[in-house]
């Protein structure tokens, strides 16, 4: 059993980071997220959204804003106009290359979890 306390600690670390990671790339974690998921292949909102754990619209309005700034794009099948593919531009895969060899520092405790998670290959949704 763990301590409601320790819980917090991981959210404060949390937010400390996203800030962080706001302040240094102007991205949101989710927004940092989206990018990443994409690039590691996650192409179709309906995965996307699966992976990340978001809502359809709250993917669409982060898709939105990312298009905008030019970090991805999104192009309708031409067989089927309801099914849409998201890519990264140049822009955004350079992004994602520095999102993979930053220097933000990531809090210790999360860094623990982190480490955890890796040692018994979790995959999302699952619990120790």
């Amino acid at each position: 059993m763990y301590d409601l306390c320790d819980l917090r600690r991981l959210v404060l670390d949390l937010r400390h980071f996203e800030q962080t990671l706001k302040d240094t790339t102007a991205l949101s974690l989710n927004e940092a997220l989206c990018l990443c998921q994409t690039g590691k292949g996650k192409g179709d909102p309906g995965s996307l959204s699966e992976e990340l754990e978001l809502s359809p619209s709250r993917l669409s309005r982060i898709l939105d804003a990312l298009e905008k700034r030019g970090l991805l794009q999104r192009t309708i099948s031409r067989d089927d106009r309801r099914a849409v593919s998201i890519q990264l531009t140049d822009a955004g895969a350079q992004l994602v290359a520095t999102l993979h060899c930053t220097d933000i520092a990531i809090p210790h405790h999360l860094e623990e979890a982190i480490e955890i998670l890796h040692a018994n290959s979790l995959q999302p949704g699952e619990t120790i």
